[in-house]
This record gives C-alpha cells, structure tokens and sequence, in this order.
C-alpha cells in the first residue's frame, strides 16, 4: 500500500511563500521597503514581514474573520511558525534533490479546481476574483508537494501495518458494539520540547479564541494543524472509544454537537476538538436497514406559542392521513403549502439522529410519520423503501490504510521536529 501522492493541507488557504526577488519587480517603494524588513531567517534563509502580512490577508479573507488590527496581532505569530515550518521542508527537499514537474503541478491544479467547484482549465478566473497571484500559488504548491515526495521517499518504507494491528481494531470495534462513536474535526499542534509546551497551549487558546469569533474550523485547520488530517481540513471522521488518546475520549465525551473544545494535552501536543455528531455503533452482525426517505418540513414564526405548534400539528397531522402510498406525497405537500418539500434519498438508519430513526424505523411504507417537532419546524416523514441490510464494519483493506495514512503522518511530524531542532532560526 503506498500512501497518496501530496497532501494539500493549506490548499484552499493558497498561502504566499515568495521572496523579496518575486515580488519585488514593479513594487511601490513603500512595498519594497517592507518586502525587504526581516521577519525570520531560517538557516540562512529569509521569510519576510511582506510573505507574514500577505498570508495574514489571506487567513483573514478565507476564514469568516474580521479584518482588524487586533485579529491580524492575534495571527502573526501563528503564521510566522507555519512559514517558518514550510521553509525548513523545502530546503529539506532540495538537499534531496526533490523536483516538482508540470505533471505535478497539474494535478494539483485539477484538484482546487475540483475542490472549488471550478470548471476544468478554469483556474485562472478563480485566482483573479480571488485576487491571488498565479506566481505564489505556484510557489506554495511546489512546497507541498516536494514536502510529500520527500515523506514518502523517506519514511514511506518504514510504515508497515502487521495482521495483528488489523486485528487489534476490529476486536476494537467489536467491544464497542452498542455504545456512541463521534464524527469529529480536529487541530493539532504539537509541542516539540517541554519548554515549548506554554507557548503552543497559548496558540490554541488564541486559535480557540478565532474560532468562536467565527473563523472557519476547516480553514483554519488547513492553515495550522500538524497532524494527519490537516488536508481534509481537520475532519476526522467518526471515532470510536479508545481509538483516541484517553484525554481526548474524555473531553469529546462532554462536547455538545457543535461544541469545539478547550486545548486538550495529548500524544505529544496538543488538540482542539469540534464534534459534529453522535451516533450509535451497530453490534457485529446486526441487521441494518436502508431507507428511502421524503420529507414535509412546516415552518413556525420565531414568536410562535405552544398552542400554535399545537394547531399546525394537528391540522399535519390530518392531512398526512389522508395519504396512501408514495404516489400521495406532494398533493400532501400542496395541501399543507410547504416550501420545503424534499427527497432524502437512501439512508442508513444508524446515520439518522435518534429522534428521527425512532419515528421510522417501524414506519409502513407509503405512510407519513407522526409530527415530529424541531426547533421553529415540524417535520413529516415517509418511507418510500425499507431494505435490511447485514451490518458489518470496515475491511481488514480500509483498516490498513487509515493505520498506515496516521504512522505515515507520525513519522512526517518527528521528522519535521528532528528539523527544527537542529535548524538556526533567527526571529526579528
């Protein structure tokens, strides 16, 4: 199994890594001047106050923050350690003779285009609405990509995933048949010695601080999160008890959906943790169920009383009786005046949250739910099919290669320590 190719974690952010001699030529004199003040020099090598206020822009126009001059103090020194990071791997990869060809760079190209829902060859026109040069994107994604060449040619040799570890993860998922699994997002910031330890507790408080302000997660994740699913914008996907380190199994215990958590210590530095949603884990062998579902959602004015919703779910409720099968749906729907009227597809009961899948599971076909109130809506459900399906959990072939994508991960992150311990970085 070879991991994938690149990891585009700070894509959509397209940070500006140039130097003073790319951005120079036709520069006002005041943005030269700048240009040429020194933020940092990394083993000889400058990032300039101009390469931190350009990404700085760039967070800011891209996460939902607002522009103010305490928000961009809040991210300077954020950004100076990513820049700071990304300089030590591309000098990493040039001592290794890393080359990023046009292949390359096309296939990075087809994958913004892809994530950013731009017709293919289309890049350009985005860059220009988006207002970022062709030139520093094309600089960034030389840096990922020599960054992921260089892992895998380096490390890619030493992740191994043994039968016993696949094991190991299914008597897991065995054990925690029955109870809750969380689909979460992540941030990781690692700590790469214990004086360290403050200063980066300090830099979640302040990503916390964004985030409730109203950045982005994902945004801000692709940005600066140094741990395996920067790429994916933090997601992680659903966890399971002991999957995770037992600090953070704690804390996302005690997350409402939605709720991002305080900087949590954990495996070598540390994380903060939004939880999206909970679900229950089916027992091994359990059948499961697929169903094709429509649904009525009826709107209630913010001011509405008890006895409001009381009268709509009534008149719901006599309406939807009237119903004899799938075909009955959207005279249903017109008779009620419902805007929002929508065919829900196939979906597994387990995915459904607890309220919903218990109005219908035992549902009949062909036949409308009992109101279902939420929030300023009630909601009328029809199953159109119901097909059981046997429940079972990942193959041993999805397990090995998550297990090999995290070791993977791992080992670039210790790697990258390993360089910035015996890098000379000079702040300015």
């Amino acid at each position: 199994m070879r991991p994938p190719l690149m990891n585009f974690r700070a894509m959509l952010l397209l940070p500006l890594l140039m130097t003073a001699a790319a951005i120079g030529y036709g520069a006002a004199p005041a943005r030269a001047q700048n240009v040429q003040r020194i933020a940092a020099i990394v083993n000889d090598e400058v990032i300039s106050r101009y390469d931190v206020e350009q990404r700085v822009g760039l967070v800011i126009a891209t996460s939902r923050l607002n522009d103010t001059a305490a928000t961009r103090r809040r991210l300077r020194q954020q950004i100076l350690r990513s820049l700071i990071d990304e300089s030590l791997q591309l000098q990493a990869a040039k001592r290794h003779s890393i080359q990023v060809g046009k292949k390359d760079l096309g296939q990075a190209y087809r994958y913004i285009e892809q994530q950013n829902n731009v017709p293919a060859g289309g890049l350009n026109n985005f860059l220009k609405q988006a207002r970022i040069p062709r030139p520093a994107l094309d600089a960034q994604l030389r840096a990922e990509i020599s960054w992921s060449k260089l892992v895998r040619r380096r490390l890619g040799r030493n992740v191994q995933i043994g039968d016993e570890e696949i094991d190991e993860v299914l008597a897991r998922l065995q054990a925690n048949a029955g109870r809750s699994e969380q689909r979460i997002s992540e941030i990781f910031l690692p700590v790469d010695s214990p004086d360290q330890a403050e200063e980066v507790r300090r830099a979640g408080i302040g990503l916390l601080r964004q985030l409730r302000d109203g950045a982005s997660f994902a945004a801000m994740a692709r940005q600066f999160s140094r741990g395996a699913t920067a790429a994916q914008g933090g997601a992680a996907g659903w966890v399971q008890p002991g999957q995770l380190a037992p600090a953070l199994d704690i804390a996302i215990a005690k997350l409402q959906v939605d709720e991002i958590s305080q900087p949590i210590e954990a495996a070598g530095g540390y994380y903060l943790i939004q939880l999206h949603e909970r679900r229950r884990i089916a027992t091994a062998g359990e059948s499961g169920m697929k169903l094709t579902l429509k649904q009525i959602m009826l709107s209630l004015a913010k001011e509405a009383k008890a006895a409001d919703f009381e009268a709509r779910e009534r008149m719901a409720r006599n309406v939807a009786a009237s119903a004899k099968d799938c075909g009955d749906f959207d005279d249903v729907a017109k008779a009620l005046q419902a805007a929002d009227a929508d065919d829900l597809g196939e979906v597994n009961l387990t995915d459904l949250p607890p309220n919903i899948a218990d109005a219908v599971k035992d549902l009949a076909v062909g036949r409308f739910s009992a109101p279902i109130r939420q929030e300023q809506k009630i909601l009328l459900l029809m199953v159109c099919k119901r097909e059981e399906i046997k429940g079972r959990g990942p193959d041993r072939d999805s397990i090995s290669n998550n297990l090999a994508r995290r070791r993977l991960a791992m080992l670039a992150q210790r790697y990258l320590r390993d360089l910035r311990r015996s890098a000379v970085v000079e702040l300015r």
